[in-house]
């Protein structure tokens, strides 16, 4: 049942990527094209090689350490602040800023969006795709209430990093380097693959194929939010749609219970 479940939302998940892809909002101009190619891939594979090193290394050594010396959920994940902000922030952006110039703007990190509608859309569909699982039991991040100040610091520490690292970097160094197709295409599949280590560790005892559509969907929502990102090309909206996505239905739970 959990296998045709995840198959059927597979499926949905697609249908809803295309959809954002042909209809929703417009692309903008491609972003220009670098000058080295080969130095753009590389050093976005090698920011890909380090999420993959820390998502391994929070699934296997962070997380247990830190469940055995603090009790207290809050400052586990506050504690993770900085852990998180020296790979996922601080590297980074050494990479873009320092090394390559970039702006603010070329990091996604404005306010205003090339499309309203897709972050108009990007909004709703977190909403209602935060709702869903709750409402059918179906959550993919689990129901447990969490304390508030930890949805607080999950804002940061989920949302904004991941989406600052694999779309304002990685993804524009690989379209600087590939063209937009190619770089959402990529980004998404590289997404998708950084979350191997979280969806082994959950959902081995189902089986490979339960890892696997765990995977292919991790990978749909690398595309869904790479889209968002490019066509605003603004962090914010995928931000959004993103935190929602993971961590609504585990509000309403606390809000309900």
């Amino acid at each position: 049942m959990e296998l045709l479940s995840k198959f059927v939302l597979s499926l949905a998940s697609g249908a809803v990527v295309w959809a954002l892809h042909r209809w929703i909002g417009a692309y903008p101009a491609p972003l220009p094209r670098s000058r080295d190619p080969r130095t753009e891939v590389g050093e976005a594979l090698l920011l890909w090689l380090v999420a993959v090193a820390v998502s391994t290394a929070r699934v296997h050594v962070i997380t247990p350490w830190l469940g055995q010396a603090l009790s207290d959920r809050t400052l586990r994940e506050l504690v993770q602040v900085p852990l998180l902000s020296l790979p996922y922030l601080a590297l980074p952006l050494w990479v873009a800023v320092r090394r390559n110039g970039w702006t603010a703007r070329d990091l996604g990190l404005v306010r205003e969006t090339r499309s309203r509608s897709v972050a108009v859309f990007a909004m709703a569909f977190g909403l209602l795709g935060g709702a869903v699982p709750f409402l059918t039991g179906q959550a993919v991040m689990g129901y447990e209430p969490l304390p508030a100040g930890e949805f607080l610091l999950l804002v940061y520490t989920n949302a904004f990093l991941e989406e600052f690292y694999h779309r304002g970097v990685i993804q524009s160094k690989l379209e600087r380097a590939l063209g937009q197709g190619r770089a959402v295409l990529l980004g998404g599949v590289l997404f998708g693959l950084t979350h191997v280590a979280f969806d082994v560790s959950r959902l081995a005892a189902g089986g490979g194929l339960v890892v696997l559509f765990a995977v292919l969907l991790q990978t749909i929502a690398g595309w869904l939010f790479g889209i968002i990102y490019t066509k605003t090309r603004s962090l914010w909206p995928g931000m959004v749609c993103h935190y929602s996505l993971n961590w609504l239905s585990a509000i309403l739970a606390g809000l309900t219970r």
